[in-house]
């Protein structure tokens, strides 16, 4: 992960599939697209020894037939960058009605666009639920950080 960092929690969601997004501005009508990936996600908050407020990220792992995990077997595929507050969660993941943008980490600071789709309906709401949480507690550390002024500041 990163130095200092620690995984507190840790969320599994199956049966989600990551495919490509033309860019609209490239697009010359219907393009087709082609899945990437399709396996598990791992949505993972964390705590930095330096600072009080969670942190999220959202790890795709391979899903073996079994669905055990096996020692020195690499399931790892791709993850976002670590969401620290409301501007990296928007930033990183857009609900797009039936499927989700989601921003994925690259080599040298870059990043790609790829669609998220969660097949099973259950499965998808209870990914939503969870983004709805971690945004509002988000919001409410905004509230509570742009107050700071009048009870002192903010620690985090």
């Amino acid at each position: 992960m990163c130095p200092g960092v620690l995984v507190c929690r840790k969320q599994l969601f199956g049966t989600a599939s990551l495919h490509n997004i033309v860019p609209s501005e490239l697009s010359h009508g219907w393009e087709p697209q082609v899945e990437l990936f399709e396996g598990l996600i791992c949505v993972c908050e964390l705590m930095s020894k330096n600072d009080d407020i969670p942190w999220y990220r959202i790890v795709f792992e391979w899903q073996d037939g079994g669905g055990e995990k096996r020692q020195g077997q690499v399931k790892f595929f791709g993850q976002t960058a670590i969401m620290k507050g409301t501007i990296d969660l928007n930033k990183t993941v857009k609900n797009r009605e039936e499927w989700f943008e989601i921003l994925m980490e690259c080599s040298d600071q870059r990043s790609v666009a790829l669609e998220l789709r969660i097949k099973d309906i259950r499965e998808d709401q209870n990914f939503r639920d969870l983004l709805f949480r971690i945004r509002e507690e988000y919001e409410m550390i905004d509230e509570m950080m742009g107050e700071s002024d009048d009870f002192g500041d903010f620690i985090g």
